[in-house]
């Protein structure tokens, strides 16, 4: 990378998240200054952001120094104004799955990591209670925990247990005391019954939003396959645990397209991790000119959006 380039100024920069929250805080808050809604929601992606770049700071995801991680994750969710206000279940789920990646994360190779398998899967659990398929979560983290972490015993799974568990176990205290047990419980098997993806609900601007994240994901998937081998094998490992959960993700975006608005978030969290790895770490004889068009393909995204609310 030149350093004159526009492109190294912003992966490198300090200014670059600062103005990019202002930049999303106007955009947030444009359709109704007055909406408490949106200014729920706005803070809810503002804690989102800590937590993404805390998960840069702690486990330096790029080899370089950069806040392009969490101003990635704020770029997406400017660029989908229609869950900006969403705060009884998209934004809580997206902040969960944000926690609980930090707690997974600091568990690598630790020995006695059920402390911090156990708040992984609380998390979990927590979010689940808004959007049930977030459970299926806890087999993706057990697995990375076998092969990508390497903290698996059976200490650390009983944690996850216990984690994943204790929400459902207060809700059910709760439902004792209203006298509402026998009927708690019955909206989750719903969530679990296959059915055929049903798409009627997808308009051009569901597609091309949809669209527009696979295609920048899948790009930066692939960069990073072909890359790995200059990041520290810490650093590798905690991607594979990203790229596994991708896969998850992917899968719901489409086998649950009624839900497209709630699994968005999980999605869009987790892509921007890869696409910020992508954007700060690819070179290229004409990266930079690549790099200006993508950027302005987020911002016609966000435009295009924003006239369709």
């Amino acid at each position: 990378m030149y350093s004159h380039s526009f492109r190294t100024k912003v992966v490198t920069g300090s200014f670059t998240l600062p103005v990019m929250a202002i930049v999303a805080a106007v955009c947030w808050m444009l359709p109704d200054v007055s909406s408490w809604q949106l200014w729920t929601g706005l803070g809810m992606a503002g804690l989102t952001t800590y937590v993404a770049m805390e998960l840069n700071n702690r486990f330096a995801l790029l080899r370089i120094r950069s806040r392009l991680v969490s101003s990635t994750y704020l770029l997406l969710m400017t660029a989908c104004p229609v869950l900006h206000d969403l705060i009884d279940t998209a934004l809580p789920v997206g902040l969960c799955l944000a926690v609980s990646y930090a707690m997974l994360f600091a568990s690598y190779q630790q020995i006695k990591a059920q402390g911090y398998v156990f708040h992984a899967f609380l998390c979990i659990g927590i979010g689940s209670l808004l959007y049930p398929p977030m459970l299926v979560l806890a087999l993706t983290y057990y697995f990375n925990m076998v092969f990508q972490l390497r903290n698996f015993t059976w200490r650390s799974f009983m944690a996850g247990l216990f984690g994943i568990s204790l929400p459902y176990w207060v809700y059910a205290v709760w439902a004792i005391w209203n006298n509402r047990l026998d009927t708690a419980f019955l909206y989750l098997p719903e969530w679990f019954i296959p059915h055929v993806p049903n798409y009627s609900r997808f308009g051009l601007q569901e597609w091309i939003t949809v669209g527009a994240l696979c295609f920048f994901t899948l790009v930066a998937l692939i960069h990073f396959f072909h890359t790995a081998y200059n990041d520290k094998i810490r650093t590798r490992m905690l991607f594979y645990v990203v790229v596994t959960q991708q896969a998850v993700f992917t899968a719901g975006l489409f086998l649950l397209p009624e839900h497209l608005y709630y699994h968005l978030p999980l999605f869009l969290f987790n892509s921007s991790l890869l696409i910020a790895h992508y954007y700060a770490l690819a070179k290229g004889r004409f990266f930079d000119s690549w790099f200006n068009l993508s950027l302005a393909a987020w911002i016609a995204l966000g435009l295009y959006n924003y006239l369709n609310l």
